[in-house]
């Protein structure tokens, strides 16, 4: 397998900022992290013929109980899904990006290129009403590292649209340095 080399404008531009690393995603067929196959067996036994679960399904002592509540994050589609921002997201996952990014579309906090496909690929988990099981290289405050995500498709509040519920773990040298 090639080697691929972090973009040189990562540390150029924006050293503070996390910078996804080509390829973006290796989607996987199953989650391989304990948290992540932890995560995706609840969901599945909320799953009900009758449809998806409910983001209330995920509550934040459900969270805790997984041992989740820092990688956990919950986003909504904006304007019919052109774009999506984080409703909610774990103290953890905060050092990744650099900041806190609660609230700011995708569009605004992800660099152009990464954006647009975060962006399609919530589109299709939501559109299908399948989760994605995700591998990703990134390099973040100057440390390349490597993560798990996946992102699990579940009703809104209202019941009008689709939210992704999810967890990301940073692997190796990241997840020490995250804390984990």
């Amino acid at each position: 397998m090639p080697q691929h080399r972090p973009r040189q404008h990562f540390v150029d531009r924006a050293p503070d900022r996390a910078r996804l690393l080509d390829p973006l995603f290796d989607e996987l067929p199953a989650p391989r992290h304990a948290g992540a196959a932890g995560l995706h067996a609840e969901w599945r036994r909320l799953h009900s013929p009758e449809g998806l679960p409910r983001r209330a399904d995920f509550s934040m002592e459900r969270i805790a109980a997984l041992g989740l509540l820092g990688q956990f994050f919950v986003i909504e589609p904006l304007d019919g899904g052109r774009d999506w921002r984080y409703r909610l997201l774990g103290s953890k996952l905060i050092w990744l990006f650099g900041r806190d990014v609660t609230g700011i579309p995708f569009s605004e906090h992800f660099f152009p290129d990464e954006a647009e496909r975060c962006i399609a690929l919530s589109n299709r988990v939501a559109r299908s009403g399948r989760p994605v099981f995700l591998r990703a290289r990134f390099a973040s405050g100057g440390h390349p590292g490597e993560l798990e995500t996946l992102s699990l498709p579940v009703r809104d509040p209202e019941e009008r649209e689709t939210w992704l519920v999810g967890a990301t773990f940073p692997e190796g040298k990241a997840a020490r340095w995250m804390g984990f």
